[in-house]
């Protein structure tokens, strides 16, 4: 009996590896991944036949049957509901831990570029901030059962650094609640929610209106906004695993209408940019602040979470989707303010200005 299970197995498994290859010698014609691109045969690079399919059934069998993570490298699943990034995405997983870290000669370049950086600034009388929002994994480490190293981490490397030359370091952390119920990053999704964002915000403002305290400057608190959810989409984790299970995300909105006016893009795209054009830039004017600042943010997806709260803020607001640090745009623009939001995972870029 167990002989006859063993070869009915082997047959499944044979059928289902064989399934794609049977489709490409039909010569099955497929649509193209780019609609402009005629009808095009089936090959294994762009259009492997049932890779959905079959990569689902395999998430599905190893955490349902085997309850481990399917592509450890790329998400960690807790097996309470959160998700979180592997080592794929720059050892996210490693660096929170504190087992990745800047090397000495590492942080000697850390120290040079940002020494540099910041007297290039200064000679344009330009007030730097390097804002970095901490990896879900250092907020809610504890749900992964792995013990962090008594070795100080990128983010607590580059804190030390920042203060040992004289950068303003914004931890955009460091004014979440502690032992609170409330949670600030969404579940399946790598981001934090419209809570984080805006206690990032307060943060960030404690340190600039500390540098700018003869210029009336609003800080808006939760008096100010209130919280709204969506359920419009899965969260990335969910999606690197095929799982199309959505998770409510949570924003907040003004209560009362935003003064800024969306102005027209007046930066060129760079040639190599990383993402879709639309995203590169938004700047943003605001007549009812009075306090004839200018901001300009380089940032990442971490940034709009909290993005309206400049915007409202400041006289003028250039946002730009980018984290190299291109002195064209900062000459350009000429703003009273630099202000460069980075993700812990990616405090590595800083190593390439």
């Amino acid at each position: 009996m167990e002989k006859k299970i063993t070869i009915v197995f082997i047959i499944i498994c044979v059928v289902i590896v064989s399934i794609p290859l049977v489709l490409v010698n039909l010569r099955i014609k497929v649509d193209p991944v780019d609609k402009n691109e005629r009808k095009i045969s089936m090959n294994f690079r762009r259009n492997f036949p049932l890779k959905a399919d079959l990569l689902k059934i395999y998430t599905d069998f190893k955490t349902n049957v085997f309850e481990v993570d399917p592509i450890p490298n790329r998400v960690v699943d807790t097996k309470n509901g959160w998700r979180f990034l592997g080592n794929d995405f720059s050892y996210a997983l490693s660096e929170s831990k504190g087992m990745v870290v800047f090397s000495p000669e590492e942080l000697a370049t850390l120290k040079k570029n940002l020494i540099e950086k910041k007297k290039w600034l200064n000679e344009r009388h330009i007030v730097f901030y390097l804002a970095v929002a901490a990896n879900k994994h250092t907020i809610y480490g504890d749900m992964i059962k792995i013990k962090k190293s008594k070795k100080k981490t990128k983010f607590q490397q580059l804190d030390s650094l920042c203060k040992t030359i004289g950068v303003n370091f914004i931890n955009l952390q460091e004014d979440f609640p502690e032992k609170s119920d409330q949670q600030l990053y969404h579940k399946t999704d790598t981001h934090w929610n419209g809570y984080a964002a805006h206690y990032a915000y307060l943060t960030s403002m404690k340190a600039i209106t500390k540098d700018f305290d003869q210029y009336t400057l609003n800080s808006y608190t939760m008096e100010d906004v209130e919280p709204y959810t969506t359920y419009e989409k899965a969260g990335d984790l969910n999606i690197m695993l095929m799982d199309k299970e959505m998770e409510g995300f949570t924003f907040l909105r003004f209560k009362n209408p935003e003064k800024s006016v969306l102005q027209p893009d007046a930066l060129p795209v760079p040639s190599d940019y990383h993402n879709l054009p639309k995203f590169y830039e938004a700047r943003y004017h605001n007549d009812t602040t009075n306090n004839d600042l200018k901001i300009l943010v380089f940032h990442d997806s971490f940034f709009p979470y909290y993005q309206k709260y400049f915007r409202e803020t400041f006289d003028d607001a250039v946002f730009i989707w980018n984290h190299k640090f291109h002195k064209n745009v900062i000459e350009t623009e000429m703003p009273d303010i630099f202000y460069h939001e980075i993700l812990e995972r990616d405090l590595d870029v800083l190593l390439n200005d």
